[in-house]
């Protein structure tokens, strides 16, 4: 008997050639549960040992990732995407808060819609600027708001290498090569995602007080993340460290906004 992934012969219930479960009939819906709980829940799983240094030990999954020490945590792109997709999947749940903001509110008598683009590719985007601003007129922006949900992962995907290629402006001496700022970057957005995944749940469940007192812990905390991982793991002294924080968060905050106006108005666009 062989193998269905790689075709080597079977001495057992495993292959020991690519490591696959030898299941001779079709997989059923309580076999995929059973695969999944086991995944997740495993003693040796590489899940919560990667989180659990992700959330406490800042800057030590990306020093250990490029010291050789990989096999007991979770591939960083892999990491960043389970945690991103599950926040913003939560992101997107409808907001159940009875003083939450109001939907936005579209004048349906301005003539905004009407107004001609006259800058750079107007052909291309004037129609779509009047079309897009009748559907928003039309829905009050709930086309827009969901578009824009959509787009955000996508944008981040273009913010995080376009900051690490800034960052390299940064370490001159010892230089620093551009996969060690990105991989950084990815764990410290995975530390800030799986902070706000935890805000969200939070909200669910605490009273509005508590819930306000837990949110600013969760920031507080953050920016003590986001400066100690810089400490840790581009071996900065205190001070070093906090003037690098500072700069390179300037830096990001400009970068972050100019990307989510970008996001905004492609959303808008294709709404």
């Amino acid at each position: 008997m062989n193998c269905l992934n790689c075709n080597a012969p079977l001495t057992g219930a495993f292959c020991a050639s690519c490591g696959q479960r030898h299941v001779s009939r079709p997989p059923t819906v309580a076999r995929l549960i059973e695969d999944t709980l086991e995944t997740l829940t495993h003693a040796d799983s590489r899940l919560w040992v990667t989180l659990r240094y992700l959330m406490t030990k800042p800057g030590v999954l990306t020093r250990d990732y490029f010291a050789g020490r990989r096999n007991s945590y979770l591939p960083p792109i892999r990491l960043y995407l389970i945690i991103s997709v599950v926040f913003f999947l939560l992101a997107s749940l409808p907001n159940t808060d009875k003083s939450a903001e109001k939907p936005i509110e579209i004048d349906s008598d301005s003539q905004i819609c009407e107004v001609d683009y006259t800058g750079p590719f107007a052909e291309f985007v004037g129609p779509r600027f009047r079309a897009a601003c009748k559907q928003l007129k039309a829905d009050n922006g709930a086309k827009l708001v969901e578009s824009f949900q959509r787009n955000v992962p996508k944008a981040m995907f273009i913010l995080l290498p376009a900051f690490a290629a800034l960052m390299m402006l940064f370490f001159w001496r010892p230089r620093r090569l551009y996969v060690e700022h990105l991989l950084f970057l990815v764990h410290n957005h995975s530390a800030v995602f799986a902070a706000l995944i935890l805000d969200t749940i939070s909200g669910f469940f605490l009273p509005a007080s508590v819930g306000g007192f837990f949110s600013t812990a969760l920031v507080l905390y953050l920016a003590w993340y986001c400066w100690h991982a810089l400490r840790v793991f581009y071996e900065k002294r205190t001070g070093k460290a906090w003037a690098l924080f500072i700069g390179l968060g300037f830096l990001y905050s400009v970068l972050a906004t100019i990307t989510l106006i970008l996001t905004g108005f492609a959303s808008f666009l294709a709404s």
